[in-house]
């Protein structure tokens, strides 16, 4: 097929343009969706022969268009945070029991009531109309295909209707809170009716960062990404994408009251809201930096962790994310107090890669290294992996 032809990337100021974003505060308009714009973005359906995570990255460069591959793979501003996230598993060792004496390991857990079938969930992704010609669609079925939960982001190319009925799976809908109060309203009961079970509020997404990667490519050829999710009722306006400048606690009970879901606030990092979210009555907390790819030079979830599970003492759901490659980087997050850990890059450069069934793949493939991790640590079940099995590494088991 010949190369379509792009237009150079198109203001936030251009007429004539619908609005579209990332998923962490960048804000751009770009043309309405036209068909004939999405030759570059990889359309294959195949399995994977996974032997690393980290070698995906390199293998999906190869096949999507540069700016997708950008946006996808970068970070905020040096990217310090980005790596950082990955160094602060490495401040840990696992300390394993190798005579244990348990024969079998089961990874299964639940999570707000949801059975899994491993501790790992795909986060909310944007931008996945320039991953696969598809968009959500692979993430969404080969996240229920390794049975696991999809959160779907409210700048989704695909609307909440149609992600809810790709595929069977427990699904969860993940908000940017908009300026529009009606719109807000709007998504989260749209959100109900089509089964969602809880409501993920991201709150680190009033202003959109330096992301230099992305910035260097500006008007390199990409697909024209319309987003998903729009008013539908009578008189109701909005984008989300214009997100809530001056958020603050009272719009994370606002959500809750409106949705009479289960409620997780995303993209905190620190002790204090992480005890406001429960005197909230949130039923969970996502510590993340989104991926270092909002405010650089922040702490990574896993330097957060071991204060924020000791203060909560068990009272809520904690979810990490930011730099999971490993089995490995589950367990480590598992004993210090995590419930449950989000996968982010590594799932779209299997969607690029394969379409859904390499999704499913990058799950089962980190779930088969689970695995081994807690049969080679002693931990049969996943109740069982506790702190006693991780030391700094600095220290001695």
């Amino acid at each position: 097929m010949e190369a379509a032809v792009h237009k150079p990337f198109i203001s936030n100021r251009s007429a004539g343009a619908i609005a579209a974003s990332d998923g962490a505060g960048d804000r751009y308009l770009v043309p309405a969706s036209d068909s004939a714009q999405t030759g570059a973005v990889p359309d294959s359906e195949a399995k994977l022969d996974i032997v690393a995570l980290k070698d995906l990255e390199a293998a999906a460069e190869k096949v999507m268009p540069p700016y997708a591959f950008a946006y996808v793979s970068g970070g905020a501003g040096d990217e310090w945070t980005m790596r950082e996230n990955r160094a602060a598993f490495n401040r840990w060792v696992i300390c394993p029991n190798s005579l244990a004496g348990h024969k079998e390991v089961d990874t299964s857990t639940t999570l707000l009531g949801t059975p899994i079938s491993y501790p790992v969930i795909s986060a909310a992704l944007g931008n996945q109309g320039s991953v696969h010609a598809r968009m959500e669609a692979p993430v969404v079925e080969g996240t229920a295909k390794a049975g696991t939960i999809f959160v779907e982001s409210s700048v989704s190319q695909m609307n909440i209707e149609n992600v809810a009925t790709a595929s069977a799976g427990t699904k969860w809908f993940q908000i940017y809170v908009p300026e529009s109060r009606p719109f807000a309203v709007e998504m989260l009961h749209r959100a109900k009716a089509a089964g969602y079970t809880a409501i993920v509020v991201t709150v680190d997404t009033k202003v959109f960062s330096n992301r230099e990667r992305s910035m260097r490519l500006l008007g390199a050829p990409m697909p024209r990404l319309a987003m998903g999710i729009t008013p539908i009722g009578k008189g109701i306006t909005g984008s989300a994408t214009r997100t809530k400048m001056d958020l603050n606690w009272d719009d994370i009970e606002f959500c809750g009251r409106e949705s009479g879901l289960p409620v997780i606030v995303k993209s905190i990092t620190s002790v204090e809201d992480a005890l406001e979210a429960k005197r909230r009555g949130c039923a969970g907390v996502w510590l993340s930096n989104h991926g270092g790819r909002q405010l650089d030079n922040t702490a990574s979830a896993m330097t957060s962790l071991p204060a924020v599970a000791d203060a909560l003492g068990g009272a809520l759901t904690i979810i990490v994310d930011g730099g999971v490659y490993r089995g490995q980087d589950v367990f480590r997050a598992l004993a210090l107090g995590a419930n449950a850990v989000a996968l982010g890059r590594p799932l779209l450069y299997g969607s690029a890669l394969g379409g859904a069934q390499g999704v499913q793949g990058v799950h089962e493939h980190l779930k088969k290294e689970l695995r081994m991790v807690m049969q080679l640590a002693g931990t049969p079940t996943i109740s069982s992996i506790t702190r006693k099995f991780v030391a700094r590494a600095e220290s001695a088991c």
